[in-house]
């Protein structure tokens, strides 16, 4: 099973869930290359989490570095989200300008007791 992906961009979303990366139309002949949009404020992260099927198990979530404030509040409202959710994090990649968090579907939470 392949880790979905979740890219985005400042006031919405470009969700891919296809473990496909996608080629540059100048490098048709080269390497595939995944172009990460990272998010750049907070409420378009939540808004993103909060848009995905509560049945996903794995996803990646890009965060800009200047998300990473020295007492770590703008994460801690990312990652409240989307442990509210049902996921936690697992593990992240430090990239040129930004993170990837990853997070999977929490092992003892009950995806069937949250009905709202």
């Amino acid at each position: 099973m392949s880790i979905g992906g979740l890219n985005g961009m400042d006031g919405g979303a470009s969700v891919n869930f296809g473990a496909e990366p996608v080629a540059p139309r100048s490098m048709v002949r080269s390497n595939p290359v995944t172009h990460v949009r990272p998010f750049g404020n907070v409420e378009a992260a939540i808004a993103a989490i909060e848009a995905l099927d509560r049945e996903l198990r794995k996803f990646e979530l890009a965060v800009s570095d200047s998300l990473q404030d020295y007492l770590g509040v703008q994460m801690a409202q990312i990652t409240d989200t989307a442990l509210a959710r049902g996921w936690e994090p697992v593990s992240f990649l430090q990239k040129d300008g930004f993170r990837v968090y990853r997070y999977e579907a929490m092992r003892s939470y009950s995806r069937r007791s949250r009905s709202r």
